[in-house]
């Protein structure tokens, strides 16, 4: 609210000095100090000092003193209505005091040289600013678009991933089921010989306990031709499927589920896993031969493990086999099948 003693238009010419130092002098923080008519400082910033006077007389020379004794150190600018008399102008030059003349309809224009200095150093420093300012924004622009880039391709990346999980996870539950229908297929031709032929589990379990099918294989896998290696791999895929056949006729009911029934799976499933990949399922390209040898030995090594747990379960099961006993008719219960 502003102080008794001026009038409205001359309040409305302190407000108009204020935009032009703001925006031609590029003096943003100026302000009007509301002082009272006589005071010999309208306008205040950093650095810089001003009067307005809304007189319909030239401004004299004592005025210009009285504003450059106030401004002290400060850029000192004085506005006039009515113009400077030639006495205030000279004087004004050698004491670098800047001369602006308005008029009401809101333009003013520099009175003398310092005047015009400073204005030119407004517009360059108002251009700076500006070119800053584009700069800034061209900056946070790009930032903003490579964040948005970055962000977009951590979300297809994620939704590959997610696809990639699904496939494989779909590709697993795949495999699972083809390895446990060959096993129950095995396990079921086996159960149907074991009625004919009791003796013939433990004639099963001493051919798979003396095989050396798969160390062969694996110490010729160097030497195995592309046509070669996948009648190789099934000669040992068959073994291991036969191998876990009869280890589920060998394994109680009540132990089912087990310690070592979810061991001797788990290794019949890791040596089933070397044979895939040393056929390359599920990878892209080709199966360097070194890590074929890699895969072949690995289920070879794996072999011998479920072997051993065969051996193991046969003679828990003492000297006579265990086999089903059912009426005539009846369903047979086949291991795993559930």
């Amino acid at each position: 609210m502003g102080s008794p003693g001026k009038d409205p238009q001359w309040r409305e010419a302190e407000r108009f000095a204020e935009r032009h130092a703001r925006t031609v002098l590029a003096r943003l923080d100026v302000r009007v100090t509301n002082a009272p008519e006589g005071a010999p400082l309208d306008l205040l910033g950093v650095g810089f000092a001003a009067r307005v006077e809304h007189q319909r007389h030239p401004v004299q020379r004592a005025a210009v003193e009285q504003l450059h004794d106030a401004a002290g150190t400060r850029t000192a600018v004085f506005y006039s209505r009515s113009g400077f008399d030639k006495t205030a102008v000279l004087w004004a030059d050698d004491h670098r005091v800047a001369l602006f003349g308005y008029a009401d309809e809101g333009y003013a224009a520099p009175f003398n040289e310092r005047a015009r200095e400073l204005v030119r150093r407004g517009q360059s420093e108002s251009d700076h600013e500006v070119r800053v300012a584009v700069e800034l924004v061209a900056r946070y622009s790009v930032e903003t678009r490579r964040e948005a880039r970055r962000r977009e391709s951590e979300v297809v990346a994620e939704a590959i991933r997610a696809e990639d999980r699904s496939r494989r996870e779909d590709e697993r539950r795949r495999v699972e089921r083809l390895r446990d229908e060959a096993v129950l297929a095995r396990t079921l031709a086996l159960l149907l010989l074991v009625r004919v032929d009791p003796s013939s589990l433990q004639a099963t379990v001493a051919r798979l306990a003396g095989s050396t099918a798969p160390a062969a294989v694996a110490d010729a896998a160097p030497r195995l031709t592309s046509a070669e290696l996948p009648v190789a791999v099934g000669l040992v895929r068959a073994l291991v499927d036969e191998a876990l056949a009869a280890f589920a006729l060998l394994t109680p009911t009540a132990a089912r589920g087990g310690t070592t029934d979810r061991v001797a799976r788990r290794t019949a499933g890791r040596a089933l896993d070397a044979l895939d990949a040393a056929l390359g399922v599920g990878t892209t390209g080709h199966v360097a031969p070194e890590a074929v040898v890699g895969h072949l030995h690995e289920a070879e090594r794996c072999w011998r493990s479920l072997v051993a747990a065969l051996v193991s379960a046969h003679a828990a099961a003492g000297p006579t086999l265990p086999t089903q006993r059912v009426a005539p008719g009846a369903a047979v219960v086949v291991p795993w099948a559930t």
